[in-house]
C-alpha cells in the first residue's frame, strides 16, 4: 500500500511526539508498574545485611563457611496487546481531539512504552466483531505500522458488542499479557437511558483478567455529560442512526441526561472494581499523560 505523503508526515508527527513522551516522561514508570512473568535465577553471591533470609543457600553457605544468597532476575519481556474499540462512537468529539483521535495516541504513547522496554506490542481493533489484528512483534518499524492502521483502518461495522468480540478476543490474545482495553464502553443503547443491565461482558472480562493483566481504558468526552441550553437539537446515534429530538432548553432534560451517564459511569467503576481491574479514566478535555503517570504510580505502589 502505497502511503501518500500527508499521512507520512502525519504518521512521523505522531510517531515522534509519541516516543518523546515515552522517553522523557514514562518510560521507567512504565517498567515499574508491570511484573515480568517471574524470576529466573541469576547467580550466587556472598550475604549482605539486608537480605533475604529465605535466600541462603545452605549447601554453598556449609561448603564456604560464610553465608551465601540465590541471587534472581526478573524475566522482563512482556506482551501488551491493545484491544482498540473503533466503533462509530469513537468519532464524537467536542474538544481538540475526537474520543479516537485520543485513543490513537494513547495506543501509540503505549505501544512506545513497550518497545523502549524490549517488550512485544500487538493489536486488537474491534466493533461489533474483531476487524484487524496485528501481531505481537518488537521494533520501531512495528510500532509506525500501528500507528499508520490506527490512522486509516476503516471498519466494516459502526455497532459496538464487547460481550462477543472479547470472547472471540481470548484466542488471539497470549497468556500473560498486559491488556489495554481502550473503549468509551457505550452499548447501542446509551441514548436511552438506564443502559448498565446491557453492559454484559463480566464473564469475558474475567477470563481475560484470570490469563492476562488486564487494564480497562474509558474515554469520554464532557458533552456526554453535561448539555449545552440551545433550545431543540436533533441527535443521532452514530452506531445505529437511530435519531432523536430533545428540547435543551429544558433543565430537567439536560439534568436526567446527566443523571443517567454519570450514574452509568460510576456503575461501570463499581464492575470493574469488584473484578479487580484497574479502569484509567480519560476525557477529551484533560491531559492524558497525568492519567497515566497516576495509573502507573498507582500500580507500582500497589506492587
Amino acid at each position: 500500500m502505497l502511503i501518500s505523503k500527508e499521512l507520512l508526515a502525519q504518521i512521523k508527527k505522531l510517531q515522534i511526539k509519541t516516543d518523546r513522551l515515552a522517553s522523557e516522561i514514562l518510560t521507567g514508570e512504565y517498567k515499574s508498574a508491570f511484573r515480568g512473568r517471574g524470576l529466573n535465577f541469576d547467580k550466587i553471591r556472598e550475604y549482605q545485611i539486608g537480605d533475604d533470609l529465605r535466600m541462603l543457600d545452605w549447601k554453598v553457605t556449609a561448603r564456604m563457611r560464610q553465608p551465601f544468597v540465590r541471587q534472581y532476575r526478573e524475566e522482563r519481556q512482556l506482551t501488551l496487546m491493545l484491544v482498540v474499540d473503533l466503533s462509530a462512537s469513537g468519532s464524537f468529539g467536542t474538544q481538540a481531539k475526537t474520543k479516537k483521535e485520543l485513543a490513537t495516541e494513547l495506543a501509540a504513547v503505549l505501544a512506545a512504552l513497550a518497545i523502549k522496554n524490549n517488550d512485544k506490542v500487538g493489536a486488537i481493533f474491534i466493533t461489533d466483531s474483531i476487524e484487524h489484528y496485528i501481531a505481537p512483534k518488537q521494533g520501531k518499524s512495528h510500532v509506525f505500522k500501528l500507528i499508520k492502521d490506527l490512522l486509516t483502518f476503516k471498519p466494516r461495522s459502526n455497532k459496538t458488542d464487547l460481550r462477543a468480540v472479547l470472547a472471540d478476543s481470548l484466542r488471539l490474545i497470549p497468556r500473560h499479557s498486559v491488556v489495554f482495553l481502550i473503549s468509551d464502553f457505550l452499548p447501542e443503547e446509551a441514548s436511552r437511558g438506564g443502559f448498565i443491565e446491557n453492559f454484559d461482558c463480566e464473564r469475558e472480562l474475567k477470563m481475560i483478567r484470570q490469563s492476562s493483566d488486564l487494564i480497562a481504558v474509558s474515554i469520554r468526552d464532557p458533552r456526554e455529560f453535561k448539555l449545552p441550553n440551545i433550545g431543540y437539537v436533533e441527535v443521532v446515534n452514530p452506531e445505529t442512526g437511530t435519531k432523536a429530538l430533545l428540547n435543551l432548553n429544558k433543565k430537567s432534560v439536560r439534568n436526567q441526561f446527566e443523571r443517567v451517564q454519570t450514574k452509568y459511569l460510576e456503575d461501570l467503576r463499581n464492575k470493574l472494581r469488584s473484578m479487580a481491574i484497574d479502569l484509567l479514566e480519560l476525557s477529551t478535555d484533560r491531559p492524558y499523560i497525568t492519567q497515566l503517570m497516576k495509573l502507573f504510580l498507582m500500580r507500582e505502589r500497589r506492587r
